[in-house]
């Protein structure tokens, strides 16, 4: 059968299934290498960029999600989905190798023009594509199988970024230390590792199977293709949702890694690994989630992993009275391993209910609005966090206690003690609170209350804990099943002998 018609076979499905992991795995490579710490870590050590570039370059991706909107206007004129991502792909790949070949330029300031070039047309490219990718995903993967593919594939991400950038830090600091500190062509093989590991994933997308994508109304003007989303009302109350939760998150997210610096008085070295234990826990607990989204539903999962994000982020306003009891330390490993249990449920509910929520045949242009509204909230938040981080420096807030007993007492015990970043932390946790206010107005199917996921968090926990105490147990954790196929087909195969043994039985009665 071919890929282009209306519906695939099941074979074509779990192979399209497979090819997706596969995709995502050599993806993250490409992302993990050519994004967030080494694209930091070039522009500052090898290209001595300032702050404000920096902000530039995180800045980009987000403006360019707003590509997103005219990007459906042209799926739904061309009615293909394969070729538009291949492209775009393609595109991408061109710019990382452009990065690969920065310095080997001699004019310095034109170094630092090409990065922000070749930055934006990788974030262009991506913008572009995403509405098709999007759109290919939600045809291809079954609605009752969401949770488990998502946990899946993103777990296996997960551990990749985990691994590669630690091995992407340690060829830098041997490149350094072997080249008299200049590391700029070990940067250089660093994005060519991951142009060539992109282009294998260009390799799987082109090989996957596609649903034949299903346009309504191949007359579908321009603005209909902008506005319907938001006449649906129950995406509408979804998009605004994930506009005020990205506001939330983004307002602090860049701030991290600074706090620990600055305020904790960290190094770096301690910094990765309390970031590994955030990667590391969301890892382990992508399947515990996505065990639970298909039990009940997204949002049922969102009202109870989103809270407790919430609480990690307000946890940080105390490290500043934990360090005066000598807590800090333990108070920051808690901090992680309660984000990166929450994440894990934040991050597959958050991407799962969109996907459930769009109508068939009508993913790309919902999911293309809902990311522009995104993205607009995601490139002004870190702007406003910034500023406000600097004003609030100028203010504090500290709260002391004093133990009067007979004969004498006991004061200025600190009890709680913020200023500026906390100050953010804080209005932060505010505004993710009334995102879940927001979120609560969303309907999903299969949703239920609150206490009957923490009911089944804590079964789970129980089942996971016995699992994780025998060597099969932990090795089952890290399994990441790329060929779940086989158990399905075995299943249908299961059903299939027992119906016909029950035909037989009662062609034999007769």
């Amino acid at each position: 059968m071919s890929s282009d018609d209306d519906s695939l076979t099941p074979d074509q499905r779990e192979l399209g299934l497979r090819k997706m992991t596969w995709q995502g795995i050599t993806s993250q490579v490409r992302i993990t290498l050519t994004e967030s710490v080494f694209l930091v870590g070039f522009a500052v050590t090898v290209l001595n960029a300032p702050n404000t570039l920096i902000g530039i370059l995180a800045a980009i991706p987000f403006l360019a999600q707003l590509l997103q909107i005219p990007s459906v206007y042209i799926i739904h004129r061309a009615g293909k989905r394969k070729s538009i991502n291949v492209v775009t792909q393609l595109g991408n790949r061109l710019a990382i190798l452009g990065m690969a070949l920065i310095p080997f330029f001699s004019v310095f300031d034109f170094r630092l023009f090409l990065l922000v070039v070749f930055v934006a047309v990788q974030a262009i490219f991506n913008s572009i594509g995403s509405p098709s990718w999007n759109s290919w995903l939600r045809d291809l993967v079954p609605v009752d199988r969401l949770g488990r593919f998502f946990s899946v594939r993103m777990a296996a991400t997960g551990l990749v970024a985990i691994v590669v950038s630690l091995i992407g830090g340690q060829f830098i600091g041997l490149w350094t230390e072997i080249y008299n500190q200049d590391p700029s062509i070990g940067y250089s093989v660093l994005f060519f590792i991951a142009f060539l590991f992109g282009m294998i994933a260009v390799y799987f997308t082109a090989t996957t199977p596609e649903p034949k994508l299903i346009v309504p109304d191949r007359g579908l003007k321009f603005s209909e293709v902008v506005t319907k989303p938001f006449k649906d009302e129950n995406f509408k109350k979804l998009i605004w949702f994930s506009v005020v939760w990205t506001f939330s998150t983004a307002l602090v997210a860049p701030f991290f890694t600074v706090y620990l610096l600055s305020r904790a008085g960290l190094q770096l070295p301690a910094i990765t690994i309390l970031v590994a234990v955030t990667q590391l826990v969301s890892i382990v607990f992508f399947r515990f989630w996505g065990r639970l989204s298909d039990r009940f539903s997204n949002k049922s999962i969102m009202q109870v992993s989103a809270p407790l994000f919430i609480i990690s982020t307000l946890m940080w306003t105390f490290t500043a009275m934990a360090d005066f009891y000598s807590m800090k330390i333990p108070l920051l490993f808690l901090i992680h391993l309660v984000s990166g249990f929450s994440s894990a449920g934040v991050n597959l509910a958050t991407s799962n209910i969109g996907l459930k929520l769009a109508p068939r045949g009508e993913a790309t242009s919902y999911l293309a609005s809902r990311g522009s509204m995104v993205a607009v909230a995601g490139t002004a938040a870190p702007l406003i966090g910034g500023a406000g981080a600097d004003f609030f420096t100028q203010y504090g807030f500290r709260l002391d206690l004093t133990f009067t007993f007979p004969g004498g007492s006991f004061s200025n015990f600190p009890a709680y003690d913020i200023t500026g970043l906390d100050f953010i932390f804080i209005i932060s946790a505010l505004i993710g609170f009334y995102s879940l206010y927001r979120l609560s107005k969303v309907k999903e199917t299969g949703e239920v209350d609150e206490h009957i996921v923490i009911e089944a968090i804590l079964e789970e926990t129980r089942r996971n804990v016995r699992t994780l105490s025998t060597v099969d147990g932990l090795r089952q954790t890290f399994h990441f099943p790329v060929s779940e196929h086989s158990d399905t087909v075995k299943k249908v195969r299961k059903k299939k002998v027992t119906a016909e043994r029950k035909d037989d039985s009662k062609k034999e009665v007769g």
